[in-house]
């Protein structure tokens, strides 16, 4: 359990206490106000918590983003940098780290504070890892913290991390939006109910949320970042969300002036939008700017494992088979308009240390379907004819309606095999409910990194339990791979891990994914990011 541990192994606190002291931190607290443009964008799978705890998908971290301050951010070439913190350490054994807190982050003004300004410090860190970790808070991120033992407030500027087995992610992991730091005044005061009231740091503050309608954040005028000129950030005045569903009806609302930001492509409105390699249609090339960049999201297949349903699935034959026979460069050619890279490996994506393209892999997974109707054929699924053995269960792929392009797409490849293959639409509630309660034999997935660090694919399939969600009973060698702390020596075991799930067609990848991003030409828009991540800091129109 995370906790206060004032009552931690005095060795620890010595050994911890002695690179504290080495750590320096300036303040330099004051507010102005700056003025600044709306900028509107539009949610399509909606909002349903505003506490950190609950950043559990990509909608929910744009927001606590713009909200909330976190200990470490990754830049938009994917670097490690300190946010609250300033500097760090971890002590010879690994299993003592420490941090030292700028004291310049000033929380947003709320009731909690008595009209005083609060700026945050170690024992609100401290409060929010303990929090995080707590079973009652039931949070879908505490998995952030199972290596941690304990967390505490050496000084009001910093803060002693006691590990129970050394963690190379674990700066990375504190990254993550479920680690934001939550003042332990607002937790006392408000606890479940910061869903509806968050209280942060972060370059906005709450100013209004109509559920299922719009969400409204307004400037943050004590912010403590500022700009390379010294002007504090953020330059926007505030931010609109709105959470229209349909995504045809966001796209024109988007093309018609009424919202500022682009986000993927749908496709309903793919190739209004794009010409069939990419690029923007040159009808809108005057008006806006579209911005694409590889990111850290692989998409792929899961395959349920104990039991398999059906239960053909659980001959490795039958997996590979079904691999060999997905075309994915057709995927990208004809469903993504050329924007993304064919998943020929595993579930590591490009730009992942250990992950290796597909030349460097001695049997890729490329098109191949007479190979894969050979095995069906050993497995016993299809006879010598290539038909279907009377009996043969249907195989069902799972999917939800922004993806029913790809899984028909699948559909048909595995059809043309001989299969018998149903396709399955759920509503995106019932789709998440079936997939934690083990309901479904074989869905579609994707993973964006929640932080750069391989373990975050590989603890998908590493171990029994936690985020291996598939019921795969584990990698070989998983245990050493996450205590490695040496980054060549890491980088060459995750990709023998990845090499493993891939000889055991643990999983179906089918590309490694491209964000794009269009705003109108006045502005000046956010920058990429490996995590796809939403930095609205220095959002500008252009000539501000």
């Amino acid at each position: 359990m995370l906790r206060f541990a004032r009552n931690s192994a005095r060795g620890g606190r010595l050994l911890a206490a002695g690179f504290l002291a080495a750590l320096a931190l300036q303040c330099r607290p004051e507010s102005e106000a700056v003025e600044g443009p709306l900028f509107r964008y539009n949610e399509a799978s909606g909002i349903s918590s505003l506490d950190p705890a609950f950043a559990r998908d990509q909608a929910h971290n744009w927001v606590i983003r713009q909200l909330y301050t976190t200990l470490f951010e990754t830049d938009s070439t994917g670097q490690l940098r300190g946010l609250l913190a300033q500097t760090w350490g971890t002590a010879p054994d690994g299993l003592h780290a420490g941090i030292r807190l700028r004291r310049d982050f000033a929380a947003h003004d709320d009731p909690c504070f008595e009209g005083q300004t609060h700026y945050l410090d170690a024992a609100d860190v401290a409060a929010s890892l303990q929090r995080l970790q707590r079973a009652a808070t039931a949070s879908p991120g505490a998995w952030l913290l199972e290596t941690v033992d304990s967390v505490w407030a050496a000084t009001p500027d910093s803060l002693v991390v006691d590990l129970n087995t050394p963690d190379p992610a674990l700066w990375s992991k504190l990254s993550v939006p479920y680690t934001s730091v939550v003042p332990r005044r607002a937790i006392a005061r408000y606890g479940a109910d910061l869903s509806e009231h968050p209280v942060g740091s972060g370059p906005f503050r709450f100013q209004a949320w109509q559920r299922g309608q719009k969400l409204v954040l307004r400037r943050h005028p004590n912010y403590a970042e500022r700009d390379a000129d010294g002007r504090r950030l953020p330059y926007l005045e505030a931010v609109s969300i709105t959470f229209t569903p349909d995504r045809q009806s966001a796209f024109m609302a988007f093309v018609q002036g009424e919202l500022d930001f682009l986000t993927g492509i749908d496709p309903s409105y793919k190739d209004q939008w794009l010409d069939p390699d990419g690029r923007l249609k040159a009808t809108w090339r005057a008006k806006f700017t579209q911005r694409t960049a590889p990111f850290l999201n692989t998409e792929f297949l899961v395959v349920r494992y104990g039991p398999s349903n059906p239960d053909y699935l659980a001959d490795v034959r039958v997996r590979r088979a079904l691999n060999w026979a997905v075309d994915r460069d057709g995927i990208i050619r004809y469903l993504k308009n050329g924007l993304g890279v064919p998943a020929h490996g595993g579930i590591l994506p490009a730009g992942m240390p250990g992950y290796r393209p597909a030349d460097e892999w001695t049997t890729p997974w490329s098109y191949r379907p007479d190979s894969a109707r050979v095995l069906l054929q050993q497995a016993g699924i299809l006879a010598t004819d290539g038909r279907p053995k009377p009996g043969i269960q249907p195989l069902v792929l799972s999917t939800t309606a922004s993806y029913r392009d790809v899984a028909e797409f699948l559909q048909s490849s595995w059809t043309r095999l001989g299969l018998p293959v149903e396709v399955q639409v759920l509503p995106s509630a019932t789709f998440r409910e079936d997939k934690a309660q083990g309901r479904l034999g074989l869905y579609r997935a994707s993973w964006i990194a929640d932080y750069p660090d391989p373990s975050n694919y590989l603890m998908l399939f590493g171990e029994p339990g936690g985020p291996n969600v598939s019921g795969y009973p584990g990698l070989s060698g998983y245990a050493s791979f996450r205590s490695q702390s040496d980054p060549v020596e890491r980088r060459r075991q995750a990709a023998l891990l990845d090499a493993e799930l891939h000889r055991d067609a643990v999983l179906i990848p089918l590309f490694y994914d491209v964000s794009l991003r269009a705003w109108p030409k006045e502005w000046v828009g956010p920058p990429p990011h490996p995590m796809n991540e939403l930095d609205l800091r220095r959002v500008r129109k252009a000539g501000d």
